[in-house]
């Protein structure tokens, strides 16, 4: 019995080692294609503009976490998070908000996707949901792409994908994305998909069975994945968020799952076909997950600015590619909540839409999403 045992665990082994290997490099280093304008000299002329809120003041769900964002043809913006008991309880469903680009007030939470959908589409059992990103091509139709398990916890997850052509209103079928050829288990998302100048798919991805990485999908915009490039060796860096820079240029942030406690990143100078090895910045991370975007070649980060816990939240900035980063912003203190618990802000989420104003979204004590609005004008008085 042991024999056969110590047998199917190899099979598992090099099933998985294979699946890390498979299609290997991308064919050819790719441009992408920028969803915003670059900024020009016309900001200056701005006002500094900040705000900050909630999408929604009372939960239809106890628990709440993981928000993503997306920028719609309409002009106004679609939230996503996942919600339910607890993370990974039975009745977690994903949920959406829209921010209204007249009225600019959010909608009603509602349901987008539930498990028993995710079930009834895959042909398969769903044990829970969890993290959803999302992607426009402006234009009506938008990507999601979210994680479910059938067995087991996070490390065995897959990622799924659902396409809706009247800009989130409805959804069709659920399809799971093929990360690998053998098993496809472990592979999750957090960081933002984007556009290749040819129309494919470009989606940071992670995993964490036997060893925890990132890696690049390039796939059409059927969900089947063309091309993967594993990002690094390391094994305690995992939820890669890509920064699209100018020539060719990409700089990913990756949360820390290590001993060190600082926020890792890497560079790729040809579109994500190599990357450089992984370097630490100086600033905390507390195992948790970071999300940057990009105008030109100055980036904007937010994350946890300790490196013990997840009780506050800050915004940082670096204008030389990754090399120094400046915090210029706490969004979050940090302390102990009204039921005595120690607050939790956690998982933000980035964007700058195409006017040049950035959306922030996060976790907020598991109970709320937060939503906070800033300017590059803004962002300039603070460094000052």
């Amino acid at each position: 019995m042991q024999r056969y045992l110590t047998s199917a665990v190899f099979v598992i082994l090099v099933a998985l080692l294979g699946a890390s290997a498979w299609l290997g490099d991308f064919s050819e280093a790719l441009s992408w294609r920028f969803t915003a304008p670059l900024a020009s000299g016309a900001d200056r002329h701005q006002k500094p503009q900040f705000k900050r809120g909630f999408i929604f003041e009372q939960s239809p769900t106890s628990s709440v976490h993981a928000p993503s964002i997306v920028e719609l043809s309409n002009g106004g913006f679609m939230a996503v998070w996942y919600g339910g008991t607890r993370e990974g309880s039975s009745d977690v469903s994903l949920y959406a908000s829209n921010l209204d680009p007249v009225s600019n007030h959010w909608s009603v939470p509602r349901v987008l996707m539930g498990r028993q959908r995710v079930a009834n589409d895959l042909g398969r059992h769903i044990r829970k949901l969890g993290n959803a990103v999302l992607l426009s091509d402006g234009q009506n139709n938008v990507w999601m792409f979210f994680v479910s398990t059938s067995v087991g916890g996070w490390s065995t997850s897959a990622v799924n994908l659902s396409v809706s052509n009247d800009d989130g209103q409805t959804w069709g079928p659920v399809v799971r994305v093929a990360s690998s050829p053998f098993l496809n288990v472990s592979t999750l998302v957090k960081g933002h998909p984007f556009f290749y100048t040819d129309g494919t798919i470009g989606l940071p991805v992670y995993h964490e069975l036997l060893g925890k990485f990132g890696e690049l999908l390039r796939m059409d915009t059927n969900g089947v994945v063309l091309d993967k490039q594993r990002m690094s060796k390391r094994r305690a860096a995992i939820q890669p968020d890509i920064a699209l820079l100018t020539n060719n240029q990409m700089h990913a942030v990756l949360r820390n799952t290590g001993s060190s406690r600082v926020v890792l990143q890497q560079s790729s100078e040809d579109a994500g076909n190599s990357w450089s090895s992984i370097s630490e910045t100086q600033l905390p991370n507390p195992d948790a997950a970071v999300s940057v975007t990009a105008v030109r070649d100055a980036m904007v980060m937010a994350y946890n600015d300790t490196d013990d816990d997840r009780d506050r939240m800050a915004l940082a900035m670096s204008r030389d590619k990754g090399n120094t980063w400046r915090k210029f912003f706490q969004l979050e203190k940090g302390g102990v909540g009204e039921d005595g618990e120690k607050d939790e802000f956690s998982y933000p989420y980035l964007i700058r839409a195409k006017n040049g104003v950035y959306h922030l979204v996060y976790t907020w004590q598991r109970k709320l999403i937060a939503h906070v609005s800033f300017n590059d004008v803004w962002i300039g008085n603070r460094l000052q």
